[in-house]
């Protein structure tokens, strides 16, 4: 949870961070890119949280290191029951594991697959394995229309109350039966 006493602002409400003497500096470019991160912009003084489409078109997954995503939207954490938000971490070894299990996602369309089923999921369902705290997000979303048939995006997202974040544990395409 965002600990407001932790970010020191100044008094026209930018965010600032203790120079040892007493007094404060403006937060670094890097500490900001952290608070964007998390989902929270400064908008001329005032936090705002991101939109879900904000959200959306920040996803660009690098594919060589960890990637942090913006936290999940208000309704998503309601039908989770999870009472804390946190960023969303894709780690770099999820990143290789998936491209190899995975292999029905085209590396082009990762950062629409997780931003869209992420932040505008038309489901969000638990999985079935309660030794793990795992949630299925889940979005319509048509890519190519050359096989006439509509693929649903599916994120696996680990809730595991003791992460300092969520993790994305895999991403694939479903295909809807006809």
């Amino acid at each position: 949870m965002f600990d407001e006493s932790k970010h020191p602002r100044d008094n026209d409400g930018k965010f600032t961070s203790s120079d040892g003497a007493g007094g404060t500096h403006e937060a670094t470019e890097a500490e900001k890119q952290r608070l964007r991160e998390r989902g929270i912009r400064d908008g001329g003084g005032e936090t705002k949280k991101l939109t879900p489409a904000e959200k959306i078109a920040s996803v660009h997954i690098d594919f060589t290191k960890d990637n942090i995503l913006p936290e999940l939207e208000e309704t998503s954490l309601r039908k989770m029951g999870v009472q804390e938000s946190k960023p969303v971490l894709v780690k770099a070894s999820t990143i290789a594991r998936n491209g190899s299990v995975h292999q029905d996602v085209d590396p082009k369309d990762v950062d629409k697959l997780i931003g869209e089923t992420l932040y505008a999921p038309e489901e969000v369902v638990a999985g079935k394995n309660p030794n793990k705290p795992y949630f299925a997000f889940i979005k319509k979303i048509r890519i190519s229309e050359k096989s006439g048939k509509t693929d649903y995006g599916t994120v696996l997202l680990d809730v595991t109350a003791d992460n300092d974040n969520f993790e994305v544990v895999h991403w694939h395409w479903v295909r809807e039966k006809i």
